[in-house]
């Protein structure tokens, strides 16, 4: 049986995948990142656990990161196990992969819950430049994303 897939991190990357995910998953293993509750966000609700080193408004150091880790490391074990990774390969310039990223992730945010809650505020985009031309996308994907429109505006 299919499940609907719930998006929670947009991002875009010039870079090789393998190297970009290495980074990610360095910053999330140690603790770094906002950690939720594991069962929880496995059914699409987000349950602060841990606000990392990221979070505007309780933000952490890598100390307390590094000291909270025994705590966390169950969690940050099981988190791990429910992300998916959806890729979408992209023949384009920065620029261009930057206005779709940042239109996908505008388009997730004006969903209604548990879409738009689930995204991760604070992160920071690259929408379309008034100067510049609007692009129509189409949005294909071999799952189903829950709130991913047929096409996009960027």
């Amino acid at each position: 049986m299919a499940h609907d897939h719930l998006v929670y991190y947009v991002g875009e990357t010039g870079r090789a995948f393998r190297v970009r995910l290495l980074e990610h998953y360095k910053e999330h293993a140690s603790g770094m990142y906002h950690l939720y509750d594991p069962e929880r966000f496995a059914k699409g609700e987000k349950i602060s656990l841990w606000p990392g080193r990221y979070d505007v408004g309780e933000r952490k150091t890598a100390l307390e990161c590094i000291v909270a880790y025994p705590h966390l490391c169950r969690a940050i074990t099981e988190l791990t196990g429910i992300y998916r990774f959806l890729l979408a390969p992209l023949e384009c310039d920065a620029r261009l992969r930057r206005r779709i990223e940042a239109a996908i992730a505008a388009e997730l945010m004006c969903q209604s819950d548990p879409m738009g809650s689930f995204q991760e505020p604070g992160v920071r985009y690259h929408p379309r430049r008034g100067s510049e031309s609007s692009l129509h996308i189409d949005v294909e994907s071999a799952v189903p994303i829950l709130g991913m429109p047929n096409s996009l505006v960027v």
